[in-house]
């Protein structure tokens, strides 16, 4: 009886399978991707001792204390937070199409630091480096 009963269960598990093909160019979502809509500088030379070289962050430039910027990440499904180095993150509102604003406050004279990072389970985050200018 045990016998017939594992037969019957591998049987099943097979026919489970049936009817099911994976997509031929379905590529797995291993990491959250985004873009910022901020200028960004080339790449700058090899950084201590790195082979890829120093990411320079996205830039921008205001006059205002506030500043806001748009984006996208992908998946849409995605938590993105903005912060200040060393500060506490603050959710970023994400639409359904994967569309963001993000806004800055209290923005000091001179260079203001920020680092944008999407995060989704199960996958890598996303991050980059900002800098907005105050005048």
């Amino acid at each position: 009886m045990a016998r017939r009963l594992a037969l019957l269960t591998a049987v099943a598990a097979l026919l489970a399978g049936c009817g099911e093909k994976p997509e031929p160019n379905a590529a797995r979502v291993t990491a959250v991707t985004g873009t910022v809509d901020l200028k960004r500088p080339a790449t700058t030379a090899p950084d201590a001792g790195t082979s890829a070289g120093h990411r320079a962050p996205a830039t921008a430039t205001t006059k205002r204390s506030a500043f806001a910027f748009t984006g996208h990440v992908e998946p849409a499904s995605s938590l993105v937070t903005l912060r200040r180095p060393g500060g506490d993150p603050a959710a970023v509102d994400v639409g359904a199409d994967g569309g963001f604003r993000a806004r800055v406050r209290k923005l000091k004279q001179g260079a203001n630091r920020f680092v944008l990072e999407g995060r989704s389970a199960g996958l890598t985050p996303w991050k980059v480096d900002i800098s907005i200018t105050r005048k």
